[in-house]
């Protein structure tokens, strides 16, 4: 299954859709240092605001559009407010992408962001999809019940051909402990972008657990340290030595604003189940069919043999043939009703 990722960031989402066997037609970022990161993790990057790609070329072409618009409308240091008004399209980027669905016509649409903009997506996004989807799905996920380390809450909206199931939690999570040996035995807390500043070590400030570094604090009764890139990779579930690209802040950054790849690999396994639990159907048509017939056919063989009462047997051909063709119908949308038609 081919994808196009838009707002690709570092590239944990498109790790998840290659460990689940998908393949990237293009993955577009317009930050530089994330783009070559892309580029040095072997995805084909492609460095541009995704406002500013023709894409009708792809039109038809693509089975799965992933995308993660920007969600600062959304965040904390916007008090969850949303969008001030239309011209807010900087922090608010649903419009391009759907505007981008109207023109790829992709098979299956994925969207991540942040879980304050459900009401919005909900009202909003929703609403436009089903006008181009039979089925639209809003998922809340955390990445800890998927194999992350980490808490880690997003909004997730699934929309294609046909109902997709969310996937299962993990029965047991994986804790800080577990993933850089941290004493704190549970998923730690978010990774942010800003970790690489550290915090101050105010216990007043610390205890309210903002980000993952608060938690190692904690957890060494207040020696304050900023955890390192690797480790933050780690929590986000980035394969060692992933190649981050840029200085420092971009480095971090990157991390941070990231979708865990193991998150992202949940969903798109949820959706290829989908695919290939109809592509399963649609394989046992002829055999089903066949069966069908050959029940038809005796069934046509004993009314021949033995008409109906009141069926004149000059009209019996008229007759076979008008039922046949009802009966074929009624099995062929009791069998399948989400293919008839």
């Amino acid at each position: 299954m081919t994808v196009l990722d838009l707002f690709a960031g570092a590239g944990g989402a498109a790790l998840g859709l290659h460990a689940a066997g998908f393949e990237h037609v293009a993955c577009v970022e317009r930050d530089p240092s994330a783009a070559a990161t892309l580029r040095a993790a072997g995805f084909p990057a492609v460095e541009a605001d995704v406002r500013d790609l023709d894409y009708a070329a792809l039109a038809g072409t693509i089975d799965v559009l992933w995308a993660s618009p920007p969600c600062q409308a959304w965040s904390s240091a916007n008090q969850h407010e949303g969008p001030k008004g239309e011209d807010d399209v900087a922090r608010n980027g649903w419009p391009w992408t759907l505007r981008i669905v109207r023109i790829v016509r992709p098979r299956w649409a994925i969207f991540e962001n942040v879980r304050n903009a459900r009401a919005y997506v909900e009202r909003t996004v929703v609403p436009e999809l089903r006008k181009l989807y039979t089925h639209v799905a809003v998922w809340v996920l955390n990445a800890a019940d998927h194999g992350a380390p980490q808490s880690r809450t997003r909004l997730f909206v699934i929309a294609g051909p046909r109902s997709v199931g969310s996937p299962a939690p993990n029965v047991q999570r994986r804790t800080m402990r577990d993933a850089i040996a941290v004493p704190w035995d549970r998923p730690s807390p978010c990774v942010m972008t800003n970790e690489w500043k550290g915090r101050p070590s105010d216990p007043a400030w610390w205890r309210k657990l903002n980000n993952a570094s608060d938690a190692l604090a904690l957890a060494t009764d207040g020696a304050r340290r900023k955890l390192t890139l690797g480790e933050c990779a780690t929590l986000q579930t980035f394969p060692e030595g992933y190649p981050f690209a840029g200085d420092t802040e971009a480095r971090y950054r990157q991390v941070g604003n990231a979708v865990p790849p193991t998150l992202a690999a949940a969903v798109a396994r949820a959706v290829r189940a989908a695919e290939e639990g109809a592509e399963a159907v649609i394989g046992a048509l002829p055999s089903i069919a066949g069966a069908v017939e050959r029940v038809l056919s005796a069934a046509v063989a004993g009314v021949r043999q033995r008409p109906p009462r009141g069926i004149d047997r000059d009209d019996i051909d008229g007759f076979v043939t008008r039922n046949a063709a009802r009966l074929r119908e009624l099995v062929r949308v009791a069998l399948f009703p989400r293919t008839s038609g």
